[in-house]
């Protein structure tokens, strides 16, 4: 997380790398969810209300094997118009179930 946030020479680290640990079980061990299937009706939501955080989220997806994020997508992070913007927005990143950028409008 901090080195996708470096690399955008902007942004928040610290939140996900604190909730790293939280975020390894939860997707891990406690979450239902289809990265091959992200529109389930059945799976569990993630929602980060706090969007600055949102790195987090994207390196998750990533790791589980979401299509809609791949490495040169982190590599864009905070781009405009990427798939990896500054706030997770539903309508640029498919598994991203709520907006909450820009800024939360």
């Amino acid at each position: 997380a901090a080195d996708v946030v470096q690399k955008a020479k902007s942004g928040h680290p610290g939140a996900p790398m604190g909730m790293a640990a939280m975020a390894h079980v939860l997707w891990g061990e406690i979450m239902n969810y289809s990265p091959k299937n992200p529109d389930w009706m059945g799976k569990d939501r993630f929602v980060l209300s706090n969007g600055h955080s949102c790195a987090l989220q994207y390196l998750m997806m990533y790791l589980t094997g979401y299509d809609s994020v791949g490495m040169e997508d982190l590599k864009k992070f905070r781009v405009c118009r990427s798939r990896t913007p500054g706030h997770p927005e539903r309508h640029a990143t498919k598994g991203i179930e709520v907006s909450t950028g820009p800024l939360g409008q």
